[in-house]
């Protein structure tokens, strides 16, 4: 993955170019959307690569900032242009991106490095009249933890998350919505109960590399998202706390959400539905913070991108939650 500074500017030029110009009337407002917003998703998207090139440079001050802008880096408030603003070194022109003209939130989903170290980063970004008033990021690094980490230079966003989904195909904001948090609910104290729907031919990719796949982590004992929430691989997640679903993109039946999945480690192992006993790979309390995009056709589950890290048991999103607070 890796690149020279000049290379990947060139390569995010054709998309800074659209962002350049100044916002204008949405022609493509996701179906359900209450109201249009003076930013389309084509210039909500721009907005992520405006961000990935200041950040490249190091320099903030090449972006439009609200005075009141709110900056997180694993859900740790501060300054904008601190933490990786000072490592970040690259910054791949492959990027999965994401747009919801209702809310005027955008995400952008790839891999950068630090120093020549790489890194899975996720991160959102919210738009008003013109500037950026939110950015949450969450940075996946190589710490020898027990986590999902691929070959940046494999990987491969898949094309499914670009692809407008014909009308019959599509499903409104509040289903989606639905539909990714039954996803949540059933990797909670997984034990074998499917509450959501899935497409049969259902991938997941976790900090680049599939887990529903091939042999790594869970793909090894079964294939396929349904198959693995079956078996009751995930009991050890003892809940999937501060669900937030700050991007829903129904023409592309897109939903991408965040929040924090709990193992509080109680007990070091646990049966699986297929009869056999599995062993906790940490024995302590731990979090995961989490960015995951979901892909939803015919109101089911057809692909999974995450990007996830450790964070202390229990850690709390400093962003408010409207739709928790109202539950």
């Amino acid at each position: 993955m890796r690149k020279t500074t000049c290379f990947v500017i060139v390569a995010l030029a054709s998309s800074l170019a659209a962002a350049a110009q100044p916002p204008h009337s949405s022609a493509t407002t996701p179906l359900g959307a209450a109201t249009a917003t003076d930013c389309d998703h084509d210039c909500l998207v721009g907005f992520t690569h405006r961000y990935m090139d200041a950040l490249l440079h190091h320099d903030p001050s090449r972006i439009p900032l609200s005075r009141d802008v709110k900056y997180t880096e694993n859900d740790v408030v501060m300054p904008i242009g601190e933490g990786i603003w000072a490592t970040i070194s690259s910054v791949s022109a492959n990027a999965l991106t994401v747009a919801d003209t209702q809310t005027s939130n955008a995400a952008w989903l790839g891999t950068v490095e630090e120093h020549g170290a790489p890194a899975y980063y996720a991160m959102r970004l919210k738009i008003r009249d013109g500037r950026i008033t939110e950015v949450e990021t969450v940075v996946q690094r190589k710490t020898g933890m027990p986590a999902p980490f691929g070959d940046p230079a494999k990987l491969v966003h898949d094309p499914a998350f670009n692809q407008v989904l014909a009308p019959q195909e599509r499903r409104g904001r509040e289903r989606l919505r639905d539909v990714a948090n039954g996803y949540f609910s059933t990797i909670s104290r997984n034990d074998g109960d499917i509450l959501t729907l899935f497409d049969s031919d259902c991938q997941r990719i976790e900090n680049g590399i599939s887990t529903t796949s091939g042999s790594f982590g869970s793909a090894a004992l079964a294939q396929g998202c349904e198959a693995q929430f079956k078996l009751g691989y995930f009991n050890i997640n003892k809940r999937v706390r501060q669900r937030h679903y700050a991007l829903i993109d129904t023409e592309r039946g897109i939903v991408v959400a965040t929040g924090f999945f709990d193992h509080d480690n109680s007990y070091d192992h646990y049966k699986t539905t297929d009869g056999k006993t599995r062993e906790t790979l940490l024995k302590f309390p731990n979090s995961l913070s989490l960015m995951e995009a979901f892909k939803i056709r015919n109101g089911r589950i057809y692909r999974i991108e995450a990007v996830f890290t450790y964070v202390p048991y229990y850690m709390h999103s400093p962003w408010p939650n409207p739709e928790e607070e109202a539950e």
